[in-house]
C-alpha cells in the first residue's frame, strides 16, 4: 500500500510546531486546578467554613513543576523559531541562532523510516539524511513540523539521483 504525497512548490518553508506545548500546558494546568479544588473541598470543614489549600502538597508541587517546565519549553521553542527550508538544490536548517545549509551534492542518501503499524505520530516517524564527510546522519522527525506530508515530499525531491552503469 503506497501513499501519494502532494507536490510542493520549492523553496518551501516548514516551521516547527508549538501546538503540543500549548496542549500540555492546558492539560497540566487543568489537572492542577481540578486537584486543588477537589482536595480543598475534601478537606473543608463545612461547620467552620474554613478552606485549606495545601500548596506544599507533593502532587501540587509536581503538577506545578510540569506546568512550569511546559511553559519554559514553549517559550524556548517560540524564541528559537526553527524552520526547515527545502529548495531545488539545497536544504537549510534555520533558527534564530544559526543557519546550516546542505547542497544536493553533499547529500549521500535520504532514507525514510517505515510507517509504524500503530500510527503514534503522523505519517512517518523519522527521516535520516546522510551527508558526505559527516559522521552522523541528520535526523528529522516530520511530525514536529507543520505540513509533514509536504516536508516528506520536498525531502524526497532532494534525493540524489543514481545512474546505472
Amino acid at each position: 500500500m503506497t501513499q501519494v504525497l502532494p507536490k510542493v512548490q520549492l523553496p518551501a518553508q516548514f516551521k516547527a510546531r508549538i501546538d503540543p506545548y500549548w496542549q500540555s500546558i492546558a492539560v497540566y494546568a487543568l489537572t492542577l486546578i481540578l486537584y486543588i479544588v477537589i482536595k480543598a473541598m475534601w478537606d473543608t470543614t463545612l461547620q467552620t467554613g474554613i478552606v485549606n489549600v495545601m500548596v506544599t502538597d507533593p502532587i501540587v508541587v509536581l503538577l506545578g513543576v510540569f506546568v512550569l517546565a511546559s511553559v519554559i519549553a514553549l517559550v524556548a521553542n517560540m524564541w528559537a523559531r526553527r524552520v526547515i527550508i527545502v529548495g531545488d538544490d539545497a536544504i537549510a536548517f534555520v533558527s534564530r541562532f544559526h543557519e546550516r545549509t546542505f547542497l544536493r551534492e553533499e547529500i549521500e542518501r535520504i532514507s525514510i523510516g517505515r510507517p509504524r503499524r500503530i500510527k503514534v505520530r503522523g505519517v512517518l516517524s523519522l527521516i535520516k539524511i546522510t551527508i558526505k564527510g559527516r559522521r552522523r546522519a541528520l535526523r528529522i522527525r516530520p511530525a514536529v513540523y507543520e505540513n509533514e506530508q509536504q516536508l516528506v515530499s520536498a525531502l524526497l525531491s532532494l534525493r540524489p539521483h543514481t545512474t546505472a552503469q
